[in-house]
């Protein structure tokens, strides 16, 4: 059976702000009755557990004012745990968002696989197109992990149009 292992910041119950959280349960829970599932995501606690089909790890979550930092806080909370919850035998890496792709990115360059990155939006979306310092190296991380990703799934009609920049 193929093994896909999906990095996401948000999964419910224990980790939702939006929208995003409920899109990839339901993904996930529609691919586990064809393909062996583990999903990692932050939450109040380390820990494993079933949800229906799907191997669910959940790495210790403390946000950060500057979201850069926070990606690389997960980044290094779910490196420093892969050993004992990654697959080895993983198939490819399945990445929902930019800061979730970052981590896919490294993971699959690890194990030599393939990633492929779910975009629900983008920074020119969330941020209206306002130029700072910040959107600027979000647009930076997106552009880095979108454009080496084997596929980019758009999610969404606005989150299509805005790759075409970010990619170009």
């Amino acid at each position: 059976m193929v093994k896909v292992l999906h990095i996401s910041t948000e999964y419910p119950p224990h980790r939702v702000i939006g929208s995003l959280a409920f899109q990839v349960r339901d993904l996930i829970m529609s691919l586990s009755s064809k393909y062996d599932i583990y999903l990692i995501h932050p939450a109040n606690f380390d820990g494993n557990y079933m949800d229906g089909n799907a191997h669910v790890y959940a790495v210790s979550d403390r946000w950060f004012s500057d979201v850069v930092t926070y990606m690389h806080y997960l980044l290094v909370e779910i490196l420093s745990r892969s050993p004992y919850v990654i697959p080895r035998d993983a198939d490819f890496v399945h990445a929902h968002d930019w800061i979730a792709a970052v981590i896919a990115k490294v993971i699959s360059q690890r194990l030599k696989i393939p990633y492929i990155v779910s975009v629900y939006s983008t920074e020119p979306l969330r941020s209206g197109d306002d130029i700072s310092l910040l959107s600027l190296a979000i647009r930076d991380w997106e552009k880095y992990t979108f454009s080496s990703a084997f596929r980019v799934i758009a999610h969404n009609k606005s989150a299509y149009e805005s790759l075409r920049f970010i990619t170009e």
